[in-house]
């Protein structure tokens, strides 16, 4: 199974999940209602287009699971997945219900039945809430795992362009009337995104032919469609807003074109490496742990921009211990659970 490390893709999922950060300290708490404070208007005008950080996690998914999927068995598959997403989240999802449940902000709580449902990560099949908002994107990525294991049981992986061709023409199909059906389990929405992650990936190990090239400028033109009908649905967006929307949209492809023709290149190094080990543990631990601390800080007198700063510090440094002590030993044990050696 492939393990290249590639930085730069490092560097875009450190980036993503920053941008993913602000949008919730720095607008979305506040326009929800669950933090008593908005963030400086210069900052806000900046974070509220952070939501787009999920996007470029889908591409990012794209490129590495089709990385890792190569030479892979089935079995090898579901194990290194189950051992990367599993262990943190398990624990994510303790120390958020503790947190929101002594916080005292009770729109934030979700019954018990649908917390235990939660560790399963698929809650939204049963009809469940999530924990915390923030991981109905692991349940996007959930089934475009579901959708990797099945190439490789059936062996189809060789007809991925193929498959990727009708993967994106019933994305265009959903998003000139939209079925939610069909966003539901084929991940209509968001199959550009993927698309445009697995052509990079493709492009960048030296297939040049015009059907990958075709796939991805469509997999892109439609992944910018679909940023921009959301966008138009933002009630406080204005005209210019919705320009950057589109314009944040469309350089998601763009930076993938680039790593595609290796223009893109960068070395590592020990910040950027946790960086990027850090960002998942991050997300899943950031937003509504955020929203209870940011709110007990707010009543105790500690200025705006204090509060966001300490408490993004505290969920990183939350997210190492998670690493550290849940995360890497528990994977090796799933690891050999899954893979059965």
């Amino acid at each position: 199974m492939a393990s290249r490390r590639y930085h730069q893709i490092d560097l875009l999922r450190a980036l993503a999940c920053v941008m993913v950060l602000a949008f919730h300290y720095l607008h979305r708490g506040h326009m929800e209602g669950w933090v008593p404070f908005t963030g400086p208007a210069g900052l806000d005008s900046i974070a509220k287009f952070g939501y787009l950080g999920v996007q470029l996690f889908f591409a990012i998914s794209g490129f590495v699971i089709y990385l890792s999927a190569q030479g892979a068995t089935p079995r090898a598959f579901a194990a290194s997945r189950a051992a990367r997403l599993y262990p943190a989240f398990w624990a994510s999802v303790v120390l958020t219900t503790a947190v929101v449940h002594l916080g005292g902000i009770p729109s934030l709580i979700v019954p018990w039945r649908d917390v235990f449902l939660n560790f399963t990560m698929v809650a939204h099949w049963f009809g469940a809430e999530f924990v915390d908002w923030a991981y109905w994107s692991l349940a996007v990525e959930f089934h475009f795992y579901i959708m990797i294991w099945i190439l490789l049981r059936f062996d189809l992986m060789r007809h991925i362009k193929v498959l990727m061709a009708g993967w994106l023409l019933i994305s265009l199909a959903n998003y000139i009337r939209p079925a939610y059906p069909v966003e539901f389990v084929l991940e209509a929405r968001w199959a550009p995104l993927f698309c445009v992650g697995i052509c990079a990936y493709l492009m960048r190990g030296g297939d040049r032919s015009r059907m990958t090239h075709g796939l991805f400028f469509f997999a892109s033109a439609l992944s910018v469609a679909y940023a921009w009908a959301q966008a138009a649905r933002i009630k406080e967006f204005s005209h210019g807003d919705l320009m950057v929307a589109v314009a944040v949209a469309s350089a998601i492809p763009v930076l993938f074109w680039l790593i595609s023709r290796h223009r893109f290149e960068m070395s590592g190094g020990k910040a950027l490496y946790w960086a990027a080990t850090l960002t998942y543990p991050v997300y899943l631990l950031h937003e509504y742990i955020g929203y209870v601390f940011m709110t007990h800080l707010a009543r105790l007198g500690v200025p705006p921009v204090w509060c966001v700063l300490l408490v993004a510090a505290m969920v990183w440094l939350a997210a190492y211990v998670v690493h550290v002590y849940m995360e890497r030993p528990l994977s090796k044990v799933i690891r050999r659970a899954v893979a059965g050696g």
